[in-house]
């Protein structure tokens, strides 16, 4: 049987100037429910990522309504897991349906931009998309041994 640990929440605005207090949030909140450092680390790359997509691509609807993050964790005999929900009001944009930005062959080729949705999907273990009640829900899992 799970231990489950209850939901922490945040409501932040689409906005750089949110995504320190939510990075911060998200390491205080981790860091009491014992989230490995390597753990947290992973989330806040997919917070971060997704926060900027939203920032950067779910316009006028995103900026004008509220940001809902959400962390929850389990810990079962020999494995934990945590759960980073990011709800907005932006858009509706599945990122696990959009294309894989291809690679460029050379430095020189490289442009700038891009590369978030490929860093989300492999930072964590689980990612799923839905889009409720008007609002993207992308969730992030990451998991982890608790065999010492």
């Amino acid at each position: 049987m799970a231990l489950k640990t209850p939901a922490s929440l945040l409501e932040i605005r689409a906005d750089v100037t949110d995504l320190r207090p939510a990075s911060l949030w998200l390491e205080q909140q981790a860091t009491a429910r014992d989230i490995p450092p390597d753990q947290i680390f992973r989330l806040d790359l997919c917070l971060n990522e997704a926060l900027a997509n939203v920032i950067e691509h779910g316009g006028h609807e995103a900026s004008q309504a509220p940001v809902h993050l959400s962390l929850g964790s389990a810990v079962e005999s020999d494995s934990a897991h945590a759960t980073l929900m990011i709800s907005d009001a932006g858009r509706a944009f599945n990122p696990l349906a959009a294309a894989p930005k291809a690679q460029p062959d050379s430095l020189a080729d490289a442009t700038t931009g891009g590369l978030g949705l490929g860093l989300m999907t492999c930072f964590a273990d689980e990612v799923v998309y839905e889009h409720l009640h008007d609002r993207n829900c992308l969730q992030f899992v990451v998991r982890w041994s608790t065999d010492q």
